[in-house]
């Protein structure tokens, strides 16, 4: 379990005035700044007309930021807005404070959540994609005896051409590592494809209650805080809730509005998974006010990630925070209402998933005798294959079977003969 140390700062909301200010989006900048582990002592609210090239600020709002800085005695400035590279350097430099812009909060934040070494290869790229056009002489993740990316702040500046070099070379290495755990993923997504595995990808915007409900439908414990992007690594696993068969579930990364561009490119290995599924369940929290912003944030990402046409179904979670919401199927809207941590409404879920995948599958029904039965039995119920098995006269028996028509072709290939002995199937 890795241990934070949080650090203190002061935070700037920067909204436009032709905008109306969210409270929702305030809070969720608090969020943001106490789940990168930072203790936020002063939040200082701006409208402005244009942001200045320059400073993004103007002048006057500079000098309140500095004294505040002095006052407060802090060492970091988070901001909700993404700056350009010259606007950070400028800002750092009239301020002498380390800036982290709404890019660079969200990235402080992945690499506290990544665990495994996939993700954190991809956080690791996201960092030096980022610096590689940001160096300031001030980024201790640059430090190379220590090797890597760690926290902000650091003790010495190194040579910009040659920490230049050292990030090109890293990337580089880091890419062709990506690369191979990829084309192992893609092994893998083939070998699921050609066993008939079929995958459903949770997709939401952060903290919608994802990985409480992979944990339902899967009998896992996912780390499932309040607090954005509990899950950042892909978890894929089989669903164990109800009667529903050979079906995987992938949990991955929150959305959130505005995420960087950049991000979801390092990310792309990881959310390639709902690309890879036939079927996305899109968890909202009804419970937020601003839900419909949330929906059609989420939706405008999926727009940027899906290369094909996958059908999406949105489960509306968190009923029991809303007066008078009972779990119910829309069938007319493709709605599921539901409250994953109360497990209201899960059954709506399961049999929704068993009708939608009953298209890939067919039933047949085979007659043989008990010599045939021997060679055949052992492969249809390892496979899971067999709905029913009985005999009249202990002389002939009887197979309902469900399966897939590769399935089908399979059983045929290994057991040609069985051909003989399908009475009927249909779809």
């Amino acid at each position: 379990m890795k241990k934070h140390i949080l650090k203190k700062c002061i935070s700037i909301f920067i909204n436009f005035k032709k905008n109306i200010i969210s409270l929702n989006d305030i809070i969720e900048f608090k969020k943001l700044i106490l789940s990168s582990n930072f203790i936020n002592l002063k939040l200082i609210k701006y409208l402005i007309n244009i942001p200045n090239n320059k400073y993004y600020l103007g002048l006057g709002k500079l000098l309140e930021i500095r004294n505040l800085i002095k006052k407060y005695n802090v060492k970091y400035l988070l901001l909700n807005i993404i700056l350009k590279r010259n606007q950070e350097r400028n800002l750092y430099n009239y301020l002498n404070c380390n800036i982290l812009d709404k890019t660079n909060i969200i990235l402080n934040i992945f690499n506290n959540r990544a665990n495994t070494y996939f993700g954190k290869l991809q956080v690791r790229l996201a960092y030096l994609n980022y610096l590689s056009t940001r160096l300031v002489n001030r980024w201790s993740h640059l430090e190379r005896q220590r090797g890597g990316i760690k926290n902000i702040s650091g003790p010495g500046e190194k040579q910009i051409e040659i920490d230049k070099r050292i990030i090109k070379k890293k990337i580089k290495s880091i890419k062709l590592k990506l690369i191979k755990i990829k084309n192992q993923k893609n092994k893998s997504e083939y070998l699921r494809s050609v066993s008939n595995v079929f995958t459903v990808s949770l997709v939401g915007y952060t903290n919608s209650g994802k990985s409480t409900l992979f944990n339902l439908l899967t009998n896992s414990n996912l780390d499932n805080k309040n607090t954005f992007f509990s899950t950042l690594d892909t978890y894929v696993k089989k669903i164990k809730y109800g009667n529903i068969k050979k079906i995987l579930i992938s949990d991955t990364i929150g959305f959130i509005k505005n995420l960087p561009l950049s991000i979801l490119e390092a990310f792309e290995s990881t959310l390639s998974e709902i690309n890879n599924s036939k079927l996305i369940l899109h968890i909202i929290d009804i419970s937020n006010i601003n839900f419909n912003e949330n929906i059609k944030i989420v939706n405008s990402i999926l727009n940027k990630i899906l290369k094909k046409n996958v059908p999406i179904i949105q489960i509306i979670n968190k009923i029991d925070k809303i007066k008078d919401l009972n779990p119910k199927m829309d069938y007319n809207f493709n709605k599921i209402w539901i409250s994953a941590k109360y497990n209201l409404g899960i059954n709506f879920i399961c049999n929704y998933i068993n009708d939608f995948f009953s298209k890939y599958y067919i039933k047949c029904k085979l007659c043989v005798n008990l010599y045939i039965l021997n060679i055949i039995r052992n492969f249809l119920y390892k496979n899971n294959f067999v709905i029913k098995e009985y005999s009249l006269n202990g002389l002939k028996y009887y197979l309902d079977l469900n399966m897939t028509h590769l399935d089908l072709n399979r059983l045929l290939k290994y057991y040609p003969f069985i051909k003989k002995y399908i009475i009927y199937y249909y779809e």
